[in-house]
Protein backbone atom coordinates (compact mmCIF):
# COMPACT_ATOMS: atom_id res chain seq x y z
CA UNK A 1 0.00 0.00 0.00
CA UNK A 2 2.93 2.37 0.63
CA UNK A 3 4.31 1.69 -2.60
CA UNK A 4 1.28 2.34 -4.57
CA UNK A 5 1.45 5.81 -2.19
CA UNK A 6 4.57 7.16 -3.26
CA UNK A 7 4.28 6.08 -7.17
CA UNK A 8 1.01 7.64 -7.28
CA UNK A 9 3.11 10.70 -5.65
CA UNK A 10 5.34 10.44 -8.24
CA UNK A 11 5.73 13.03 -11.63
CA UNK A 12 4.73 10.96 -14.47
CA UNK A 13 7.11 10.59 -17.20
CA UNK A 14 8.14 10.16 -20.33
CA UNK A 15 10.88 8.10 -22.39
CA UNK A 16 12.32 10.77 -24.65
CA UNK A 17 15.21 11.40 -27.32
CA UNK A 18 16.08 14.12 -30.03
CA UNK A 19 16.35 12.65 -33.77
CA UNK A 20 15.90 13.02 -37.33
CA UNK A 21 13.10 11.29 -38.74
CA UNK A 22 13.18 10.93 -42.32
CA UNK A 23 10.57 11.97 -44.53
CA UNK A 24 8.71 8.94 -46.61
CA UNK A 25 10.72 8.59 -49.28
CA UNK A 26 14.00 8.15 -46.94
CA UNK A 27 11.84 5.94 -44.56
CA UNK A 28 10.84 3.45 -47.59
CA UNK A 29 14.17 3.31 -48.96
CA UNK A 30 15.42 2.76 -45.00
CA UNK A 31 12.68 -0.33 -44.80
CA UNK A 32 14.07 -1.82 -47.67
CA UNK A 33 17.40 -1.83 -46.92
CA UNK A 34 16.16 -3.09 -43.41
CA UNK A 35 14.02 -5.98 -44.88
CA UNK A 36 16.97 -6.92 -46.95
CA UNK A 37 19.02 -7.65 -43.96
CA UNK A 38 16.61 -9.15 -42.18
CA UNK A 39 16.68 -11.78 -45.14
CA UNK A 40 20.19 -11.90 -45.17
CA UNK A 41 20.71 -12.08 -40.91
CA UNK A 42 17.34 -12.60 -39.41
CA UNK A 43 15.91 -11.21 -36.24
CA UNK A 44 13.71 -8.37 -36.27
CA UNK A 45 13.55 -5.95 -38.96
CA UNK A 46 12.50 -2.09 -37.33
CA UNK A 47 9.16 -1.01 -38.52
CA UNK A 48 8.75 1.91 -41.28
CA UNK A 49 7.03 3.78 -38.87
CA UNK A 50 9.80 3.70 -35.85
CA UNK A 51 13.39 4.53 -38.36
CA UNK A 52 15.22 7.13 -37.16
CA UNK A 53 18.85 8.78 -36.20
CA UNK A 54 19.52 9.30 -32.18
CA UNK A 55 21.27 12.42 -31.66
CA UNK A 56 20.63 12.40 -28.14
CA UNK A 57 18.87 9.95 -25.73
CA UNK A 58 17.40 11.60 -22.42
CA UNK A 59 15.59 8.51 -21.04
CA UNK A 60 13.07 8.92 -18.60
CA UNK A 61 12.20 12.18 -18.07
CA UNK A 62 9.81 13.88 -16.15
CA UNK A 63 6.66 15.25 -17.83
CA UNK A 64 7.54 18.77 -16.50
CA UNK A 65 10.58 19.03 -17.91
CA UNK A 66 9.33 19.10 -21.74
CA UNK A 67 9.06 22.61 -21.88
CA UNK A 68 12.15 23.75 -20.66
CA UNK A 69 13.43 20.85 -23.55
CA UNK A 70 11.70 22.60 -26.17
CA UNK A 71 13.25 25.53 -25.20
CA UNK A 72 16.80 24.67 -25.47
CA UNK A 73 15.93 22.73 -28.73
CA UNK A 74 14.53 25.88 -29.84
CA UNK A 75 17.94 27.66 -28.99
CA UNK A 76 20.23 25.35 -31.30
CA UNK A 77 21.77 26.63 -34.39
CA UNK A 78 21.92 23.97 -37.17
CA UNK A 79 22.01 23.86 -40.82
CA UNK A 80 20.55 21.38 -43.05
CA UNK A 81 22.37 18.76 -44.45
CA UNK A 82 22.52 16.07 -47.31
CA UNK A 83 23.37 12.40 -45.18
CA UNK A 84 24.64 9.44 -47.53
CA UNK A 85 23.69 6.09 -45.91
CA UNK A 86 26.70 4.47 -47.62
CA UNK A 87 27.31 1.80 -44.89
CA UNK A 88 26.18 -0.99 -42.94
CA UNK A 89 27.10 -2.10 -39.82
CA UNK A 90 26.60 -4.47 -36.75
CA UNK A 91 27.10 -4.66 -32.95
CA UNK A 92 27.80 -8.25 -32.45
CA UNK A 93 27.16 -7.96 -28.84
CA UNK A 94 23.67 -6.27 -29.23
CA UNK A 95 22.72 -8.22 -32.10
CA UNK A 96 21.85 -4.60 -34.09
CA UNK A 97 22.32 -3.95 -37.68
CA UNK A 98 22.65 -0.62 -38.82
CA UNK A 99 22.97 2.07 -41.41
CA UNK A 100 25.25 4.75 -41.31
CA UNK A 101 27.41 7.42 -43.33
CA UNK A 102 31.16 6.59 -44.60
CA UNK A 103 31.91 10.54 -44.13
CA UNK A 104 29.92 12.26 -41.37
CA UNK A 105 28.49 15.99 -42.61
CA UNK A 106 30.06 18.80 -41.08
CA UNK A 107 26.54 20.32 -40.38
CA UNK A 108 25.58 16.92 -38.41
CA UNK A 109 28.56 16.64 -36.46
CA UNK A 110 28.11 20.43 -35.30
CA UNK A 111 24.11 19.79 -34.88
CA UNK A 112 24.83 16.88 -32.57
CA UNK A 113 27.18 19.06 -30.67
CA UNK A 114 25.39 22.49 -29.97
CA UNK A 115 22.56 20.06 -28.93
CA UNK A 116 24.72 17.53 -26.48
CA UNK A 117 26.55 21.04 -25.27
CA UNK A 118 23.11 22.54 -24.35
CA UNK A 119 21.20 19.83 -22.92
CA UNK A 120 24.30 19.34 -20.35
CA UNK A 121 23.87 23.29 -19.78
CA UNK A 122 20.90 22.27 -18.62
CA UNK A 123 21.74 19.86 -16.36
CA UNK A 124 20.38 16.87 -18.55
CA UNK A 125 22.74 13.78 -18.02
CA UNK A 126 23.68 12.51 -21.70
CA UNK A 127 25.35 9.34 -22.09
CA UNK A 128 29.51 9.65 -21.90
CA UNK A 129 29.75 7.74 -25.32
CA UNK A 130 30.66 9.42 -28.48
CA UNK A 131 28.39 10.75 -30.84
CA UNK A 132 27.99 7.53 -33.61
CA UNK A 133 25.65 8.64 -36.75
CA UNK A 134 23.21 5.04 -37.08
CA UNK A 135 20.02 4.29 -38.01
CA UNK A 136 19.09 0.91 -36.41
CA UNK A 137 17.96 -1.00 -39.13
CA UNK A 138 18.00 -4.84 -37.09
CA UNK A 139 17.76 -6.13 -33.92
CA UNK A 140 18.30 -9.72 -32.54
CA UNK A 141 20.18 -10.46 -35.68
CA UNK A 142 21.27 -13.80 -36.24
CA UNK A 143 24.36 -12.97 -38.02
CA UNK A 144 26.41 -10.66 -39.53
CA UNK A 145 25.78 -8.92 -43.13
CA UNK A 146 28.51 -9.57 -45.88
CA UNK A 147 30.52 -7.51 -46.93
CA UNK A 148 28.77 -5.43 -50.13
CA UNK A 149 29.44 -2.07 -51.89
CA UNK A 150 25.87 0.24 -51.20
CA UNK A 151 24.88 2.15 -53.21
CA UNK A 152 24.26 5.39 -51.01
CA UNK A 153 20.91 6.21 -49.36
CA UNK A 154 20.69 10.00 -49.57
CA UNK A 155 18.90 12.07 -47.24
CA UNK A 156 17.72 15.37 -46.91
CA UNK A 157 17.77 16.56 -43.31
CA UNK A 158 15.92 19.97 -42.86
CA UNK A 159 15.03 19.34 -39.43
CA UNK A 160 15.51 17.71 -36.07
CA UNK A 161 12.39 16.64 -33.57
CA UNK A 162 11.83 15.70 -29.81
CA UNK A 163 10.23 12.10 -29.75
CA UNK A 164 8.25 10.33 -26.58
CA UNK A 165 9.02 6.17 -26.86
CA UNK A 166 5.55 4.91 -25.51
CA UNK A 167 5.47 1.06 -25.15
CA UNK A 168 2.69 -1.01 -25.18
CA UNK A 169 2.40 -5.03 -25.59
CA UNK A 170 2.51 -4.22 -29.48
CA UNK A 171 5.88 -2.90 -29.23
CA UNK A 172 7.66 0.63 -28.97
CA UNK A 173 5.34 3.78 -30.55
CA UNK A 174 6.68 7.07 -30.99
CA UNK A 175 5.40 10.03 -30.78
CA UNK A 176 6.90 13.67 -32.32
CA UNK A 177 6.35 16.31 -29.30
CA UNK A 178 8.44 18.74 -30.87
CA UNK A 179 9.98 19.80 -34.43
CA UNK A 180 12.54 22.62 -35.38
CA UNK A 181 13.81 23.56 -38.77
CA UNK A 182 17.43 23.76 -39.70
CA UNK A 183 18.61 26.71 -42.00
CA UNK A 184 18.17 26.41 -45.21
CA UNK A 185 21.87 25.62 -46.86
CA UNK A 186 22.12 28.76 -49.65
Amino acid sequence: MAEAAADAGRAPNLRLFFALWPDAATRAGLHARARALHSECGGRAMRRDTIHLTLAFLGETPVRQVERLRAVAAGVQGEGFALDLDRVGSWHRNRILWTGPSMVPPALAALAQDLEGRLRADGCALEARAFSPHVTLVRNAHATPREAQLAPLRWTVGSFVLVASERSAAGAHYRTIGRWPLKRRG
